[in-house]
């Protein structure tokens, strides 16, 4: 329903449908499930290590993107992987902010589905769940390797 709202205030602002509504579309919605671990993540991190690069001659700045962002890549890996799955899925964005003009993977899917294409539908479908089961696997390693201590 959001998205349909949202495509109806573009329409009457005048502002055509397209490649701008539907990238506007997608961070509107999918914005808070990378947000949310980034912030989860910074929020448990020890300050103490970023006095520390400050205490030894480190810039604010210089501390920031020597350790806090290396801190933090563990809630970025586990926001791009939350954000990256519905994201393949999704037809109704797509749907109503482009007027249909731009088919996504998921529309993709759900076109052959409603078309009676079932086994072309469901071949896709296949392919999605394997590549989403193939950045699953890689963001597992990465998180198994922290929690043994090791480095990335």
């Amino acid at each position: 329903m959001r998205t349909l709202a949202t495509a109806q205030l573009f329409t009457m602002l005048g502002i055509t449908l397209g490649k701008g509504t539907l990238l506007f579309g997608m961070v509107y919605d999918y914005l808070p499930f990378m947000i949310y671990p980034i912030y989860n993540t910074l929020s448990k991190m020890d300050k103490s290590y970023v006095e520390a690069a400050v205490d030894l001659g480190a810039t604010p700045w210089t501390a920031f993107w020597k350790v806090t962002v290396p801190l933090s890549m563990s809630g970025v890996m586990s926001g791009v992987l939350m954000v990256f799955m519905p994201t393949v899925s999704t037809f109704a964005i797509s749907e109503f902010l482009t007027n249909n003009k731009i088919k996504l993977f998921g529309t993709i899917i759900q076109e052959n589905i409603n078309s009676s294409m079932w086994n072309y539908g469901a071949a896709l479908a296949l392919v999605m769940l394997v590549i989403i089961g193939i950045t699953s696997l890689f963001n597992h390693d990465k998180e198994a390797l922290e929690a043994e201590g090791g480095l990335i």
